[in-house]
């Protein structure tokens, strides 16, 4: 399916906490970094305080994005790629992160039958407002809301 236009604009994504046990969690499953296990190894590092992993942070954003497009009407069915991905300052203990979505005004066919490509500028920001990451990604959506539900 090929369209010019789409629901162009701005969306805003509720914020999720990050706590002192899911960022040691994630790290030690798959970012063992120091600064991300041990506060007092972070207190020393560049960072100066536990911090969650960039990574981390792709996957929460990743999930906000998905809730985010879905709460808003459009059928997200999967992120099918990401061109570009910064991180721009660490996200410590207790912070909370949302998401900003800006809708690119066109689409494209997508190689996923049923869905068309959307593209999205993402800013991960923290619940001061502060961008802590950007990320440009493809999201297929569903064609026919219908046969999509939210998770």
């Amino acid at each position: 399916m090929t369209t010019s236009t789409s629901p162009s604009g701005h969306l805003t994504s509720d914020l999720i906490a990050l706590d002192k046990s899911a960022i040691v969690a994630f790290a030690a499953r798959f970012d063992p970094q120091p600064y991300h296990l041990d506060a007092d190894a972070a207190e020393q590092s560049i960072f100066g305080g536990l911090c969650a992993s960039g990574w981390h942070i792709a996957a929460l954003a990743t999930r906000l994005v998905s809730q985010t497009l879905l709460n808003n009407g459009l059928p997200f069915v999967e992120m099918t790629s990401v061109s570009h991905l910064t991180w721009s300052r660490p996200t410590f203990v207790n912070e909370k992160i949302g998401v900003r979505i800006t809708l690119d005004a066109s689409l494209a066919d997508s190689s996923i039958a049923g869905t068309y490509s959307q593209t999205l500028e993402v800013d991960v920001c923290n619940d001061d407002g502060a961008v802590v990451a950007t990320m440009t990604a493809t999201a297929a959506i569903a064609a026919d809301p219908t046969v999509v539900t939210a998770p």
